[in-house]
């Protein structure tokens, strides 16, 4: 793994033949990632840096604080968006319904009576639609990397989309099921990689790539556009 320096901060150096522009991410717990096309000049590199040190240091402080959950219970009103699948879908409060919750003729529908459980409700809908979905597309890509998990679970993860252990159990954030079917693709290509190769190294990234030409894009639109995919 290479890895560059510019005062305090430290990055992961990653080249690619198919990238045209230098890209600065930061992982979910606060790596620093540079992007580059091959060959680019250390100063070059430096010198984007620097130009982007005050967004770098208030990403990195935001990454440092944690969101306390409200002291309320949050009131889940007419007219709010929720993601599933990428899609924003607006809520309506029904008075009569034989579930609390259901997504119906492109609205969500939640009984009015549980409106002060709409987070616990969306998250348990979340759970049972992410689970079949998943999967669903985990085998082809299982038989690809040739490697099978030993179980798909959903958790709540924190920060994180999804995790690997030792003994190929994968856990995967319901907050998947917000997410466009592309990142739900990128985030399950990544973890079933870690069936085979543990660490985030060239090696594990060359095994993404031939699954995934194009992860460098998702897995920067995800850091950049994934907080906005919750509840």
């Amino acid at each position: 793994m290479k890895t560059i320096n510019c005062g305090e901060l430290s990055f992961e150096l990653r080249e690619s033949n198919r990238r045209r522009t230098v890209e600065i991410t930061i992982e979910p717990d606060g790596q620093l990632i540079l992007g580059t096309p091959p060959k680019v000049p250390l100063d070059k590199l430096e010198k984007i840096i620097n130009q982007r040190r005050f967004w770098i240091y208030s990403k990195l402080l935001q990454k440092e604080t944690i969101k306390q959950p409200p002291s309320e219970p949050q009131t889940y009103l007419p007219g709010q968006g929720f993601y599933y699948l990428g899609r924003s879908y607006r809520l309506k409060l029904v008075d009569t319904a034989q579930i609390p919750l259901r997504l119906y003729q492109g609205r969500f529908e939640l009984l009015r009576q549980h409106q002060q459980l709409g987070r616990e409700l969306f998250i348990n809908w979340y759970r049972s639609r992410i689970k079949q979905h998943l999967e669903s597309i985990a085998p082809p890509i299982a038989s690809r990397i040739g490697k099978q998990p030993k179980s798909i679970q959903i958790r709540e993860l924190g920060n994180r989309w999804g995790s690997c252990n030792s003994k190929h159990d994968i856990y995967f954030h319901w907050r998947v099921a917000m997410l466009p079917h592309k990142m739900i693709e990128y985030v399950v290509i990544h973890e079933m990689v870690h069936l085979v190769q543990p660490l985030h190294n060239q090696d594990f990234w060359d095994k993404v790539e031939r699954i995934l030409p194009d992860w460098e894009e998702r897995k920067e639109w995800l850091a950049k556009n994934g907080a906005v995919f919750t509840l």
